[in-house]
């Protein structure tokens, strides 16, 4: 049977994963969106639904830096603003984050159907 396990903190509470790790996390499926983005593109069957991402991305490398380069240098400026500030994760910040996560899940989970579709058609 499989059991679904917690991590635990020194007091025997759930632990919350950190900041950091849940920019990096939303930052991880950001570039998943780019490359499997990309991939698509390349096969000439599929273009970008955003019009004005649709033009960047026609320049792979505008494309890397505009998808991966300055999310990263958000994600850190970010992250080093709330330890320079000593600022605690807060609902609101945690349901942006959140809220990222699932838009960027449902996503992927696009380019995942049209992979399928890509290679069974």
């Amino acid at each position: 049977m499989s059991e679904f396990v917690l991590d635990y903190n020194e007091r025997g509470e759930v632990r919350e994963y950190g900041f950091g790790t849940k920019l990096m996390f939303l930052y991880f499926l950001n570039v998943c969106d780019w490359f499997c983005t990309q991939v698509l593109i390349d096969t000439g069957r599929f273009h970008e639904a955003n019009p004005i991402m649709g033009w960047i991305m026609e320049y792979p490398i505008l494309g890397f830096f505009v998808k991966c380069v300055l999310p990263l240098a958000l994600s850190i400026f970010i992250w080093l603003f709330y330890k320079i500030f000593k600022l605690e994760q807060n609902r609101f910040t945690n349901f942006v984050i959140y809220s990222g996560v699932v838009v960027y899940t449902a996503v992927i989970v696009v380019h995942i159907i049209n992979f399928i579709v890509l290679y069974t058609g």
